[in-house]
């Protein structure tokens, strides 16, 4: 991690690169959270839960653009950041080369859900990446998240379309206000 972060904890939690002796908490994190996601209702991520994504999560994790948030030795949240466009992006976003990360897979432990981490957490990336943009995107139709990214200060930024489906496309300058309640 580096100099990337200007710190590595929030609240009582610590940010650190994920090795690949984490990738199966990470793994089963994400797939505990598509589940939940199903069972609400959310075409979201269900292609993670028939195993078809465990290389790429893996290979994410090797990579080094794959992040965890910790509580003692629990991982309770996980996040892909880079600031490389992937296909994905270069897909929704066009092809951009500029000063931004994209923020992908940020997903909070099911036993932490309600706690406000995932907002912190945002909140924290906007503290510790000074001068950049944040982009992320998500499923058009999930109300609940695409109300969630404007209440920590993202702006909607429009659609994309990618393999049948439009997301809405947020980002947020780092050097903007961050919302703090």
């Amino acid at each position: 991690m580096g100099s990337l972060f200007l710190g590595k904890q929030f609240n009582s939690f610590t940010v650190k690169q994920a090795a690949p002796s984490d990738a199966a908490a990470v793994t089963e994190l994400l797939k505990g959270v598509a589940t939940r996601l199903q069972e609400n209702g959310l075409n979201q991520w269900e292609f993670l839960l028939d195993g078809g994504e465990d290389a790429e999560i893996i290979n994410s994790i090797k990579r080094g653009v794959t992040y965890i948030v910790t509580d003692g030795d629990r991982v309770v949240a996980t996040f892909n950041l880079t600031n490389k466009q992937n296909d994905w992006d270069a897909q929704l976003w066009g092809a951009i080369e500029d000063n931004a990360y994209y923020i992908h897979r940020l997903a909070v432990h099911n036993h932490y859900t309600r706690r406000g981490i995932g907002k912190d957490l945002l909140l924290w990336l906007d503290e510790n990446l000074k001068g950049t943009t944040l982009r992320l995107d998500c499923i058009a139709d999930n109300a609940v998240l695409n109300d969630f990214y404007k209440h920590v200060g993202f702006n909607y930024m429009g659609q994309g379309h990618a393999e049948g489906d439009s997301f809405s496309l947020f980002e947020k300058d780092t050097s903007s206000p961050t919302i703090s309640s």
